[in-house]
């Protein structure tokens, strides 16, 4: 069960969305991106029967948004790009059968200078320069 974390600014109080950096989606017959609400994202992948279609099926119509923000223009956005310093602990690459889905960029303003949640923690806050993004844990489990 993960752990729900708050992401802040210690000086400005600046506020990323809180969790666990992201959310399971599974795709409709139109493409939009529906979230799975934990902890159901297993019995969703699993509907399917047998191991050559689960992989198929989870590869096309499933993925991970991870919580992310354009640096240069501070938007927050949902991007199935994967999460280079989670990616091993990830559901989505321990089964193997994900691919990520999104460029790493800004749909707002274009800009590729996008980081994810994660990638923010005991950097530089985006908005006011002086402070450091902290992880808060708020002892909640889901």
């Amino acid at each position: 069960m993960p752990p729900i974390n708050k992401y802040k600014c210690n000086k400005c109080g600046f506020l990323l969305p809180e969790g666990w950096g992201g959310y399971a989606y599974k795709e409709d017959v139109k493409g939009e991106r529906m979230q799975i609400p934990h902890p159901a994202e297993m019995w969703v992948f699993f509907e399917s029967p047998g191991i050559g279609k689960l992989k198929e099926g989870i590869n096309e119509t499933a993925g991970f948004n991870s919580d992310c923000l354009c640096l240069d223009c501070l938007k927050l956005l949902d991007l199935d790009i994967g999460d280079a310093e989670d990616a091993k602990e990830s559901w989505r690459y321990f089964y193997g059968a994900v691919k990520r889905k999104d460029e790493r960029k800004c749909f707002y303003c274009n800009s590729k200078n996008v980081r994810t949640v994660f990638e923010l923690i005991g950097k530089p806050c985006p908005k006011c320069k002086k402070g450091i993004i902290e992880e808060i844990e708020t002892g909640v489990i889901c």
